[in-house]
């Protein structure tokens, strides 16, 4: 009887540097040097940013967990950090002015 051996070979496409995903006015930094497959890297927003949509109880997301996946792609998408202001939170709660 004969054995017969399969080998199977992975290819991985490597996710986007995020050194080369982040502009200057995307507004969030990353201190994780490792970005291998299956690598979650937390960004953090600079002071003063968040990520859009706020979460659901309306606190500021400050940082966003991604993973780099082994098809090349950081999941979930990610955008640039946005700067707070008062029309933000005017819409999320809801502030009416009192005169």
């Amino acid at each position: 009887m004969f054995e017969r051996t399969i080998n199977f070979v992975i290819f991985r496409i490597a996710c986007p540097a995020l050194n080369n995903t982040r502009t200057q006015t995307s507004n969030w930094h990353f201190d994780t040097q490792a970005v291998g497959h299956n690598t979650n890297v937390t960004l953090t927003c600079a002071a003063g940013y968040w990520w859009q949509p706020p979460s659901l109880s309306g606190h500021p997301n400050t940082t966003n967990t991604v993973n780099c996946g082994s098809d090349g792609n950081w999941t979930p998408a990610f955008g640039d950090c946005v700067p707070i202001s008062m029309n933000i939170l005017r819409e999320l709660f809801d502030i009416v002015s009192c005169s």
